[in-house]
């Protein structure tokens, strides 16, 4: 006997098993005990009806996805970064992104397969495909089969869950009907591969739930398996993922809870076989998942490419003709290097320009020559390196090397530039020492102003003073070399350390960037690199020797690195956005996105929810928490108002539902960062899956006569009722209505007139285009 059979008696209606929050295979079980239909009150429509649904909704589905996949033939939204993502793993160039591989390998895969070499790095919005000679229709077509996916799987897990024929295809025609994942669905875009993994990992815990009676079979171990990949692939495509694990890990362990229970006869070493199974599939599996991809990202990309700034000078020494590998050269006193800001890569820069004397808030400046930073370098670029001691033997060292004279290795090491060296870096061009003092910034009144002094202005010469840091020195030893190191420079006498953001000056400024003095030294955002050395040119022999230098990363340090450089900068992504939106406002879908726009041809997309489904999800996720309250009140009022085996299934199967529509939903409001509508398209899902299981309790009865057991399964009866069957009529048509009314702004197929655009401003705060 399984440990999972129910041994306990129950009160009928009132003493449920201990379950889980996930479909209830109970209902499954007590229906097969009622009176079956004979063959004979069955027509053959009936009976398959639940195949001719399910084929039903992928023809509309495929119809909904592929309509005019080719248009636009533009860069569309995010094409402009996860197109280009696919370009550089064809290239094989190192690219840095916030989130996991997965989605973006798949999307390069579908490149692959076509023979496409990712030449075309979609560099902004509406630049042209044609042109350009990209494959983009079978690249969206390729992650269109992921959107493709999404009502079938949700009909799949309906109709797996209990739920009868007219349940399951309510909730799958809302999925294909919505305007929001129609768009998402359509275009090179991560969140329907996301969410194709998403509902997989439910379909495959629900089949593994429904075989716990069967424990350790191999189709329990076969789903529960399923589950666990599903689980590592979601979490692999974004982080947030994770909430999809937190739904599964909380189904899990209430159904271990009672697995647990005395009454049902299970010994300790089955409990704990049950936990070990479910701990080796759920959390080992999806974690090695995780760590394989990542494993692949780094063997596909070898080469350098754009990502390689934001690591680590170890890191991108790893990577196939990276600078360092070619340019990483010991400093010594009196080189003139370039110095680069390793975040915004602005490059220190001064010139005779000075500061006004007044700002536009009426603070006083010094009126000092300016120090910025600029986006291109120039001979405004170059600093002379220099001790802020031993001025006079500096002075020989210099005037030999300008004299030409061949200085032996061993004293020409004693003047490299060390970690925590005292410096002061004279500007090439001007003369001047670089300074800081207390004054106010331009920009930011509570950091420090940088200008220039004179040499011969000892009187402030404690201000010209630097300490230089490099960063992950290990000891003063550690030689400041080109490239490769990442130091700041930190006010012997003030503390601050010097420090730029990509805010530009006004016109005085020339539009470079502020530079100041940050009174938090130790943040990451102070690190700066020198580029080069002005008239050094490498050698062969030194391209050996840093070839032979070059110490190799392991795989747990490279991704170790990574993880952190993602979550810091999820977490920095804070920048206004025009068309960011709150989390409260998405269920009211009170405004969209504007994904891409045709002047000439007045055409847009504007990504946006279908407001009928979206705002009918709303008013069943309601009620279904009023009618649990209401169960539970007249629960404790020992009042039967419905069967006991329809109780269960409300409250599982829907609290599963209910609780995958939170759990996909709050923590966004934890969230700091910048936010968007697409965020909430998961959720989403599972709303209109409320929907239909709120449909199923108001109008399908008797309950059990109409329980599918597997998608697949024959059908013993397909409408309760003619008014059912026109609720659902009137449902579904509200749906399609909603979705071919917005059609043209979530297509982007066809131009509109001022007054059709305003028409579909539903509410004020739809931002569309092209309303005048």
């Amino acid at each position: 006997m399984s440990v999972d059979e129910p041994q306990l008696k129950r009160r009928p209606g009132k003493d449920a098993a201990v379950g889980t929050l996930s479909p209830d295979k109970q209902l499954q079980h007590d229906s097969s005990h009622t009176p079956a239909v004979s063959g004979a009150g069955v027509s053959d429509f009936v009976k398959y009806s639940s195949s001719y649904a399910f084929m039903a909704v992928l023809a509309l589905s495929f119809i909904t996805r592929y309509y005019r996949i080719w248009d636009p033939a533009q860069v569309v939204f995010d094409e402009v970064h996860f197109g280009k993502f696919a370009s550089y793993y064809l290239r094989r160039e190192y690219y840095f992104d916030v989130h996991p591989p997965l989605a973006k390998m798949l999307i390069a895969l579908g490149g692959w397969l076509i023979g496409y070499d990712g030449h075309f790095l979609f560099e902004k919005i509406g630049m042209d495909y044609m042109s350009n000679g990209v494959p983009y229709m079978m690249l969206r077509g390729w992650v269109a089969l992921f959107g493709l996916a999404l009502p079938p799987l949700v009909y799949m897990i309906m109709a797996e869950s209990g739920y009868s024929v007219i349940a399951s295809l309510l909730a799958a025609l809302m999925v294909t009907f919505d305007n929001a994942l129609v768009t998402q669905g359509r275009l090179i875009l991560l969140d329907n591969i996301m969410i194709f993994f998403m509902l997989a990992s439910v379909y495959s815990y629900v089949k593994f739930y429904k075989q716990r009676y069967q424990s350790f079979s191999v189709m329990w171990w076969t789903w529960l398996l399923s589950t666990g990949v599903m689980l590592g692939c979601v979490v692999s495509c974004k982080l947030v993922g994770l909430f999809t694990i937190a739904l599964v890990g909380i189904a899990v362990i209430y159904d271990l809870r009672r697995i647990l229970d005395i009454r049902r006869g299970t010994t300790i070493p089955q409990f704990c076989n049950h936990l070990g199974a479910r701990a080796f599939a759920l959390i080992a599996v999806p974690i090695a998942i995780y760590l394989s991809l990542f494993y692949v990202h780094f063997a596909i990309l070898t080469r350098t490419g754009p990502g390689d700034v934001y690591h680590t000078s170890q890191f991108q020494m790893q990577l196939i003709d990276n600078p360092m590998t070619k340019s990483s050269f010991d400093v010594h006193y009196g080189d003139q290097i370039a110095i680069r800001h390793r975040e915004t890569g602005a490059f220190l820069d001064s010139n005779i320009g000075r500061y006004p004397l007044r700002y536009e808030d009426q603070r006083v400046s010094s009126q000092g020559q300016q120090v910025t930073g600029a986006k291109e370098k120039t001979d405004n670029s170059y600093w002379i390196i220099k001790p802020a001691e031993n001025q006079d033997a500096f002075a020989q060292f210099v005037a030999r090397r300008q004299a030409g004279e061949d200085i032996p290795k061993e004293e020409l090491s004693k003047w490299v530039v060390h970690h925590t060296d005292l410096v002061q870096l004279q500007h090439a061009a001007t003369g001047g020492n670089m300074r800081t003092h207390d004054v106010a910034s331009p920009m930011t009144s509570t950091n420090m102003e940088f200008t220039t002094l004179a040499p011969n202005n000892t009187a402030n010469a404690a201000d010209t003073v630097w300490k230089l840091e490099i960063d992950g020195a290990k000891s003063n030893s550690t030689l400041l070399k080109t490239s490769s190191s990442f130091i700041r420079l930190v006010s012997n006498k003030h503390g601050v350390a010097m420090w730029t953001h990509p805010k530009k000056l006004p016109e005085w400024g020339h539009s470079h960037q502020e530079v100041n003095g940050k009174k938090d030294p130790t943040d990451k955002s102070t690190l700066w690199a020198i580029t080069d050395i002005r008239g050094r040119q490498i050698t062969a022999e030194e391209v050996e020797a840093m070839a032979k230098k070059q110490g190799s990363m392991s795989f747990v340090e490279k991704f170790a690195e990574l993880q952190g450089l993602m979550i810091k900068h999820n977490n920095a992504l804070t920048t206004v956005h025009p068309f960011q939106s709150t989390p409260l406002s998405w269920p009211l879908l009170t405004r969209g996105i504007s994904f891409w726009t045709d002047a000439a041809q007045r055409k847009q997309i504007y990504l946006l929810g279908n407001p009928a489904g979206w705002w009918i999800s709303n008013l069943a996720l309601l009620g279904f928490a009023v009618c649990l309250v209401s169960l539970e009140i007249c629960d404790l009022r020992d009042i039967d108002v419905v069967d006991g085996v329809v109780r269960r299934h409300i409250q599982r199967s829907g609290g599963f539902i209910a609780f995958a529509w939170f759990i996909h939903y709050f923590p966004f409001f934890m969230m700091g960062r910048s936010l968007f509508l697409h965020h909430y398209l998961p959720a989403s899902i599972f709303a209109y899956m409320m929907v239909a299981a709120c449909f199923q309790f108001l109008f399908v009865h008797p309950y059990q006569h109409f329980a599918l057991k597997n998608w697949n399964s024959r059908a013993r009866a397909l409408l309760p009722s003619y008014s059912t069957g026109l609720i659902f009529a009137a449902v579904v048509a509200i749906q399609i209505m909603t979705f071919v009314f917005f059609a043209p702004i979530s297509y982007g197929t066809t131009g509109l007139t001022a007054e059709q655009v305003k028409s579909r401003r539903l509410l004020p705060s739809y931002d569309l285009h092209f309303q005048k």
